[in-house]
């Protein structure tokens, strides 16, 4: 990098929000041939701790580290008993690390979350390029863009092969994220496997090679012993890219409107909360996520007129979606409570001293305890006839059953060996062994929304996902957790299985709706809310196929807010 970027220069290029998809488009735009000069500018901090890139530390980062999440809530979720769901956004360079890394270059964020790299299935991509009647976002491309991220390396020990074997030819091996499967797996992780055959459920070598039905396990952004986040990007740069740090953009800055009608507002700049102005001759790209980029867009006169007037912005353009279409995985949980000593989960989280010879020996080479608990993480995606055959599938718009029923869309995932979110009522001891399980809607229906709070750009957003607002969601959630529960019941636990905790109160269909309504969490896969679609759409969408703001010139956006749909 050069010396900081200073105000009064003009850039070709500024990009907002250092999150993955900043940091990627930033750092290459740098190092292309023409030598454009790239502003990135980033809210929160540089995020170069090494405490931050201990594998087995990925699951609590995000609360451990208030400085490095945005701690966003949602609206109270009157169909969910009005819980207040978390919202965290990662704030800071490298983003958010969300568990799933989900499109074109899109892992969502990369410094709190949990550093699982999973990619959307091809029928999720192949919908996509239908929709927008443009083959660029069909699988087969977006498989090649992804090569160019990855770097592969599969050394998985011979004894979990049967479990985990990626074919080499499906994957990038010289992009610039590393990218590897946990060395040694906890003790009992290879029985969720066995669990799983013997229930009845398929098994699948590479959950990332498009087909992702089946229980698998998603290689994580770690290698050598360290998480690896989108700060790997930084090493590509040019010297004429410039980033700056706590640099929360308040808004857009336009041109003055032309008196020629025809012409469209041009963006030329954008105002820090501090008040410093930057100014780009080319484009600003906003790469801020589902959530800060359209409340940037609404701060900046881009949205809705009626929530612009309450607020008392001019209005640039009328953009009736900004902020719309906001699309969420929720998940809720069930624990199954072991015999003492079949793993080592609690004294990883309630022994101070033995943690401590953990960290000592993870300091001294990178291996032991810290860079095995937590470090693999099993997740299964299935279909479901149950799902298929009911009511609530029956009642969807036929173009959606058609693409819900493709062979590779999964109607729900199912993953293990998490930290133990919900175990109500029962209160683990430091000498208990669990395995707790995750169970997702894949694919939902709800839609919710986000818009101002204020005009103040330091106001957090209204956010309101509408979890499990729709009858289909409701209906995946209970046959996931149905299936979930059927995992625990399998034979391979019989020897080390005390009891189901956290769980519905029994098997049948209000129990566990009134289980999931207490028991609900987002897995932070925002996306949908400055959707993308036809280039002469602006009434149901809010960019084109090259992410192009409708209406505007300069301005484009380039992260999941993009997104038309979630992909798996």
């Amino acid at each position: 990098m050069s010396s900081p970027p200073h105000p009064k220069e003009e850039y070709d290029f500024i990009i907002v929000g250092a999150g993955p998809s900043g940091l990627a488009l930033a750092t290459r735009l740098s190092a292309t041939a023409s030598a454009p000069r790239v502003l990135l500018l980033e809210a929160g901090g540089p995020n170069t701790d090494a405490a931050y890139l201990v594998p087995s530390e990925r699951f609590t980062l995000f609360a451990s580290e208030p400085s490095l999440n945005w701690g966003y809530k949602t609206e109270p979720q009157r169909q969910l008993k009005g819980q207040e769901i978390d919202y965290s956004r990662g704030r800071g360079v490298g983003g958010k690390y969300l568990k799933k890394s989900r499109a074109k270059h899109n892992p969502t964020g990369t410094a709190i979350n949990f550093s699982c790299w999973v990619v959307g299935g091809a029928d999720d991509y192949d919908f996509w390029a239908e929709k927008l009647n443009d083959d660029a976002w069909s699988w087969k491309n977006v498989k090649e863009r992804l090569k160019k991220i990855e770097a592969y390396h599969d050394e998985i020990p011979d004894e979990y092969r049967e479990w985990v074997n990626p074919k080499p030819e499906d994957h990038g091996t010289t992009g610039p994220l590393p990218l590897s499967y946990a060395p040694t797996w906890e003790k009992n992780l290879p029985d969720v496997f066995r669990a799983a055959q013997q229930i009845s459920l398929p098994l699948n070598p590479d959950i990332n090679s498009g087909n992702p039905i089946g229980m698998g396990m998603g290689a994580s952004t770690m290698y050598s012993g360290l998480r690896t986040t989108a700060q790997s990007y930084l090493s590509i740069a040019g010297p004429n890219f410039h980033l700056q740090t706590d640099s929360p953009v308040a808004r857009i800055l336009f041109a003055p409107p032309s008196e020629d009608p025809s012409q469209k507002p041009k963006a030329i700049g954008v105002t820090t909360i501090s008040g410093t102005s930057y100014f780009s001759k080319s484009s600003i790209i906003l790469s801020a996520g589902a959530l800060n980029t359209p409340q940037i867009l609404l701060l900046s006169g881009l949205g809705p007129p009626s929530t612009l007037t309450a607020h008392s912005i001019p209005l640039i353009h009328s953009l009736p979606q900004i902020g719309q279409n906001l699309q969420d995985h929720c998940f809720s949980t069930a624990t199954l409570l072991l015999k003492e000593g079949y793993n080592e989960r609690m004294k990883f989280e309630t022994d101070a001293e033995w943690k401590l010879q953990a960290k000592k020996q993870y300091e001294a080479g990178k291996g032991g305890k810290m860079a095995e608990i937590y470090c693999g993480v099993p997740m299964g995606f299935f279909k479901s006839e149950e799902v298929l055959g009911s009511g609530e599938f029956g009642a969807l718009e036929s173009e959606v059953r058609g693409f819900l029923g493709r062979e590779g869309v999964p109607s729900f995932e199912i993953c293990t060996h998490v930290p133990p979110l919900y175990t109500h009522p029962h209160t683990l001891l430091p000498t208990d062994s669990y395995i707790t399980a995750l169970c997702f809607v894949m694919n939902p229906q709800s839609r919710g929304h986000i818009t101002l709070r204020s005009s103040n750009p330091s106001d957090p957003p209204i956010i309101d996902p509408n979890l499990l607002s729709h009858p289909y969601d409701r209906r995946v959630m209970i046959e996931a957790m149905k299936t979930t529960l059927k995992l625990f019941d399998a034979p391979v636990f019989d020897e080390s299985r005390v009891k189901m905790i956290g769980v519905p109160e029994g098997r049948g269909e209000e129990e566990i709706w009134e289980h999931v309504s207490s028991d609900l969490f987002s897995s932070w896969h925002m996306c949908g809310t400055v959707k993308m679609g036809a280039d002469n759409d602006p009434e149901t969408s809010c960019v084109d196929t090259q992410f192009r703001v409708h209406g505007v010139e300069g301005l484009r956006v380039a992260d999941m807010s993009v997104c038309p749909l979630l992909p798996r």
